[in-house]
């Protein structure tokens, strides 16, 4: 959107291009790693069921991930099933340049055009959720089942995650457009007040269904499904928004802090190495260990492990590749650029 208002035209090819730089090395080489080396690493009583299994699995369908294809084939014959999100944020980003342009070239009719395909998205999860009686929210009684139909009919299918998207695109135009917005106190105020509600809406409103005498209605799942990542999306969109354009000044500093940069730069190699991580700690496992909440939510160990291997997988294969792309497109807008005339006098 920067460029379109900038130049008035973008270079399509030039941006898919740039996506697989940015994506695809980091991502083949944690396939290779897990399909050819880890499995050789270390053993234990679930190293076969968490870890050889999932390389074999590899080891026949690694050219679905490449492909960035992976999401259509369901959790059972996926290769790093982890990375389904990988495969549907790529397709999507590869509509984004049509979604974008019709935007930018007809504002009214792109936001119309926009804001059918979100709703349509939205219709779809609630129909899929009620009429295959699926559930987003692991409840009790939820069978393993219900659990992998609903990640292959609806959580892993890019239609499905097609509203929060292109809540992004919106935000993204409006950074753009608006960034010079102002708001009196009292509309910041009123804004922020009733999204925080939208948000602890999204977060609170399944909590009835964590229940343990709570039965299944298809009803309140296919809601929670439909509605929840429309609150949670525009929540958030409004934060991002009001900070870039200097509202929230308290908020801005603290997200703003230098070393939050770190993890701007490791992000998408943390999600890809989490998992292996996870499994890899499970597999090699060879006692009984007592569930605690908090022992398990701060590993500080297996946190430790997965920052300081996504900064190993940042700095051989990530970075690398990204200053190679950088050189590629420094030399063809250099190549593309006019001879500077000369003054006459």
């Amino acid at each position: 959107m920067g460029k379109l208002m900038r130049y008035g035209r973008i270079n399509i090819l030039e941006e898919y291009v740039s996506r697989l730089f940015r994506v695809l090395p980091t991502f083949a080489a944690l396939i290779a790693f897990c399909t050819l080396i880890l499995p050789w690493v270390s053993s234990g009583p679930l190293w076969n069921q968490v870890i050889t299994h999932h390389s074999t699995i590899c080891k026949k369908y690694w050219w679905r991930n490449l492909l960035f294809i992976h999401n259509y084939y369901g959790f059972k014959d996926m290769c790093l099933t982890h990375t389904h999100h990988v495969g549907i944020d790529t397709q999507l980003f590869f509509l984004s340049p049509t979604l974008v342009l019709l935007l930018w070239k007809w504002p009214k009719k792109g936001a119309y055009i926009l804001g059918f395909i979100a709703l349509l998205s939205t219709v779809l999860r609630y129909y899929v959720t009620y009429s295959m009686e699926l559930s987003n929210y692991v409840h009790f009684g939820t069978s393993i089942k219900q659990l992998f139909a609903t990640a292959d009919n609806m959580y892993i299918l890019p239609i499905h995650r097609a509203t929060v998207y292109i809540i992004g695109i919106f935000t993204g135009y409006a950074m753009r457009k608006y960034r010079h917005a102002t708001f009196t106190k009292s509309q910041y105020r009123i804004a922020c007040h009733v999204l925080f509600i939208g948000n602890c809406l999204a977060f609170f409103s399944p909590a009835f269904m964590g229940s343990i005498d709570y039965v299944y209605n298809p009803t309140h799942a296919a809601w929670y499904a439909a509605i929840s990542p429309i609150l949670w999306s525009v929540g958030f969109s409004w934060f991002i928004f009001v900070t870039h354009t200097g509202h929230s000044g308290f908020w801005e500093s603290i997200f703003s802090w230098a070393p939050f940069s770190l993890w701007t730069k490791i992000s998408y190699t943390v999600y890809l190495i989490q998992f292996p991580v996870f499994f890899y700690n499970l597999g090699v496992n060879r006692s009984t260990q007592h569930y605690g909440f908090f022992s398990m939510l701060l590993n500080l160990q297996e946190q430790v492990w997965i920052v300081g291997l996504a900064i190993v997988l940042t700095l051989l294969i990530e970075m690398p590749f990204q200053n190679i792309r950088s050189i590629i497109f420094k030399k063809k807008q250099m190549s593309v650029e006019p001879p500077p005339q000369k003054k006459v006098t």
